[in-house]
């Protein structure tokens, strides 16, 4: 047998009462000086009407009252008169919770058709608080799945919203979310602007998030190639780090010994990475370690030392096998190596390093590092003469070269090359792959 369910509707008055009850509220605090508690009581009672011009001073100091508590809610006049608008507010709220989950259980392969269906509900219900964090979780979901455009699209959806947020706290956290994608994907002029208009226009920024911004923009800095203009914000940077902060200062030393390495002052870039060392936990910092070490050889290397190389190379190998598997930088530890060891013309260790760089790239879901190593691969082959091994990797990835989108440039590249070979002028040839590759590494 069927059972019907009743379907009671909920009046104004029971909404208000909702309302104050899921927030912890008393009716003397949502009444403030300008209305009186017992015109509270009658409302929720259903013997007087709610009219605009106290649902403004109601929701007035219902979000003055979240504010002090550092809470990032936001009721609208309309929530408190409209009980529909309350019930998309729980309604949201399902979503908020439902993506949370899909974060915790790391589930990132959000369904089209789920995304539309949230997008359709926040565009028929304007409700900023909520948007604000649907948006965002959306963006955390997406720089976990490593959807750099998807994650961009909802940290700034996230921040633009929150500007339709009076008083929202630590809205510079979305903001550097947004500022670290744009870096990440060359829209670093688009990130400099975004810190600076940070710094000058939020009042809740720490001390220490003013640094975090100033190592943002030299970070964005440093990737347009303006080495000195980099150094001189990082100096900024500096000055808002507690010295006992040396999560950020190794940042901020690494950084700066990249650029000094890159202007040519190997003796100050050798001095920003005796920094680290000297900071650093020797236990639990092993992989950073490493990277700095490395760090140091390519400077040796430069100056062509073998023996510096050999003595700094020797250190990354004995703490190489007590990195923590899950580092971050692993990946890029092993490559670094085989080119060290490329350097050295140790090319069977030179395959090994490289080959397991590989199997971590493709393990981790690093397309473009993939590709850079196997292009380091053939040269490792080319170099050493190891002709099978050529052929046999060329047979390997025949399908992935057989799928490289060439632009004009490169195809008109490769049909001048093919004429000299036709034309068994191999010399001619020869010559022209050299100068476009020294062009192409900035020998």
């Amino acid at each position: 047998m069927i059972v019907l369910e009743e379907h009671f509707e909920i009046t104004v008055g029971q909404n208000l009462k909702r309302i104050r009850k899921d927030l912890n509220l008393r009716q003397h605090q949502i009444a403030g000086d300008d209305i009186t508690r017992n015109l509270i009581s009658l409302i929720e009672n259903d013997k007087a009407t709610l009219y605009d011009t106290a649902a403004n001073i109601m929701a007035r100091n219902i979000n003055k009252i979240m504010s002090e508590r550092n809470l990032n809610i936001f009721i609208k006049p309309e929530d408190l008169l409209n009980p529909e608008r309350y019930d998309a507010r729980k309604k949201a709220d399902t979503y908020i919770e439902r993506l949370k989950n899909d974060l915790a259980n790391k589930k990132f392969d959000i369904e089209l058709d789920e995304l539309n269906e949230i997008e359709a509900f926040l565009n028929e219900w304007d409700l900023t608080d909520k948007k604000v964090k649907i948006y965002e979780l959306l963006g955390n979901i997406f720089y976990e799945s490593n959807n750099l455009s998807k994650e961009y699209y909802y940290y700034f959806k996230a921040l633009e919203a929150s500007y339709d947020l009076p008083n929202m706290k630590k809205r510079y956290k979305i903001a550097l979310k947004l500022v670290s994608n744009c870096i990440v994907t060359g829209k670093c002029e688009e990130a400099i602007s975004l810190c600076k208009y940070m710094l000058i226009s939020q009042d809740d920024l720490s001390t220490k998030s003013k640094g975090i911004f100033y190592y943002n923009i030299a970070l964005a800095l440093k990737k347009l190639k303006n080495f000195d203009k980099c150094l001189r914000t990082l100096n900024k940077a500096k000055l808002f780090f507690d010295k006992s902060d040396h999560k950020n200062l190794k940042s901020i030393f690494m950084l700066e010994g990249v650029c000094f390495y890159r202007l040519g002052d190997y003796n100050n870039a050798l001095q920003s990475y005796s920094k680290i060392i000297e900071i650093s936990d020797k236990k639990n910092n092993l992989d950073e370690i490493c990277v700095t070490y490395i760090n140091i050889i390519l400077i040796y290397m430069k100056r062509n030392d073998k023996e510096s190389v050999i003595k700094y190379l020797d250190k990354v190998m004995d703490k190489l096998p007590y990195v923590n598997e899950d580092s971050f930088y692993l990946t890029e530890i092993y490559f670094e190596i085989s080119n060290v060891l490329l350097y050295l013309k140790r090319y069977d260790a030179c395959e090994e390093y490289l080959n397991i760089a590989l199997v971590l790239a493709n393990k981790n879901s690093k397309q473009g590092s993939y590709r850079k190593y196997l292009g380091n691969l053939m040269e490792l082959y080319i170099e050493a003469n190891y002709t099978d091994k050529l052929s046999s990797l060329l047979k390997t990835i025949e399908d992935e070269i057989s799928n490289i989108k060439l632009n004009e440039e490169s195809l008109l590249v490769l049909k001048l090359l093919h004429y000299f070979i036709k034309q068994n002028r191999i010399e001619v040839a020869a010559d022209f792959m050299e100068s476009l590759i020294h062009n192409e590494k900035g020998v």
